[in-house]
């Protein structure tokens, strides 16, 4: 739980890969809540990835990646819940303007000492 707590402590002082909006930090704030649960103890970064099919779809396929201090091989594994963080970052994306609500895909990667990333790719 100490690890939890120094972690987001960090995370609103941290920067986006593009703009974000408030919604997407307030998103990223409580997907990393999730994120570090049930991570590998010796994790350096969570890896969150979502792909649609189609733009402005409700559900797709999303991955959790932990890179790990101890081996160059990352490790998937499952977070507080398997579809909750998502779920978040598909929520936030109702707050963003109309021209960036078209993403098919998201990426954000939570570094261990709270600096994070979030890039969209659209088609």
């Amino acid at each position: 739980m100490k690890r939890l707590l120094i972690m987001l402590s960090l995370v609103p002082a941290c920067a986006f890969g593009q703009a974000a909006s408030d919604a997407e930090r307030t998103a990223v704030l409580e997907i990393a809540q999730c994120l570090v649960q049930n991570a590998p103890e010796d994790w350096n970064r969570l890896i969150m990835m979502v792909h649609l099919e189609q733009p402005g779809e409700e559900t797709g396929q999303v991955r959790y990646i932990a890179g790990r201090a101890s081996s160059e091989e990352p490790v998937a594994y499952v977070p507080c819940d398997r579809s909750r963080p998502a779920r978040i970052l598909l929520d936030a994306r109702k707050e963003q303007p109309k021209e960036k609500q078209g993403w098919i895909g998201a990426r954000l990667v939570l570094q261990r000492d709270g600096q994070f990333s979030l890039n969209y790719d659209y088609p």
